[in-house]
């Protein structure tokens, strides 16, 4: 009977997953009838018959004939069978089919066709209930967030122009003075270094270095040099005539007092060294016309 089982379910392509959803019968009875392990029930027999489109006459009358061997050579499971029938077969497995999907069978209750059939059906229904009742709670709280990131983002704003952001001035360095009140002051009290930047350079030789240093927020200049000798002289200059300068008393480098330097007026530096009546400059530097 086994044989006849198998090439129907080969034939059929289906799974014994699959044939248990479409009888009321396990999956797990299934395998052990088709495999041989035990005796089909008639119904079933049947049943995959009918899923075949194969004539269930011939093959039931091979379950007739076995059934009747069974019963006559009283094998194993035989009297129990005869005993109980092929209803307490079919009830058995209705009571399998209930524990597969997630229950037990009502006691007292025969488990007929249309009844094992509901409970077959069962866990798909299942799957629908809890599909619906998860949709119905996180349908809302999806569609509320979407609407909250629509309006929080600004997306949701009729508006199709940013707004423009306010331009933000950075103030300069807090200074001690500003131009002419600059004059013959210390760079350095003044805070003038903290904006400050070489603008010209020159030399003389055995490496001296020339510097014109020039602060935008004092709007005022001086002159620094370096890797010089005691003596030598450092002389800031404007377009105006104002002039500032320094001597190098010790160690190698100098810086001159502060001189005003307008906008639209020049400044230069120029060093000399000691005993020494030739001057080098740097050349000119007119703010106006290399400010940024």
């Amino acid at each position: 009977m086994a044989s006849e089982l198998l090439a129907l379910k080969k034939a059929s392509g289906l799974s014994f997953a699959q044939l248990s959803q479409k009888t009321h019968y396990a999956k797990s009875s299934w395998e052990r009838w088709v495999n041989g392990k035990q005796f089909p029930p008639r119904h079933a027999v049947e049943s995959l018959a009918g899923l075949c489109g194969t004539p269930s006459a011939q093959l039931l009358g091979l379950w007739d004939r076995a059934q009747a061997e069974r019963e006559a050579g009283g094998g194993p499971g035989a009297g129990a069978e005869e005993t109980g029938g092929t209803e307490a077969a079919e009830g058995a497995e209705g009571a399998e089919q209930a524990s597969d999907a997630g229950g037990a069978p009502d006691a007292g209750t025969e488990p007929d066709e249309g009844g094992a059939r509901e409970t077959a059906d069962s866990p798909s229904r299942g799957r629908r209930s809890r599909f619906l009742r998860w949709a119905a709670v996180l349908g809302p709280v999806l569609v509320g967030g979407a609407l909250v990131a629509w309006f929080t983002l600004g997306l949701g704003s009729t508006s199709a122009a940013p707004r423009p952001s306010p331009s933000v001035k950075v103030a300069g360095p807090q200074t001690g003075c500003k131009g002419a009140a600059c004059e013959g002051r210390d760079p350095k009290k003044m805070n003038c270094g903290a904006d400050a930047v070489t603008v010209r350079t020159g030399s003389i030789p055995k490496d001296l270095v020339i510097e014109l240093r020039y602060s935008r927020a004092c709007q005022a200049a001086w002159g620094r040099i370096s890797f010089a000798e005691i003596g030598a002289t450092v002389v800031v200059n404007n377009s105006d005539g104002a002039a500032q300068a320094d001597v190098v008393h010790f160690d190698r480098d100098v810086y001159s007092p502060l001189i005003a330097a307008p906008d639209d007026g020049s400044v230069w530096v120029c060093a000399a060294l000691p005993k020494d009546k030739a001057r080098s400059c740097t050349g000119r530097f007119i703010p106006s016309q290399e400010e940024d």
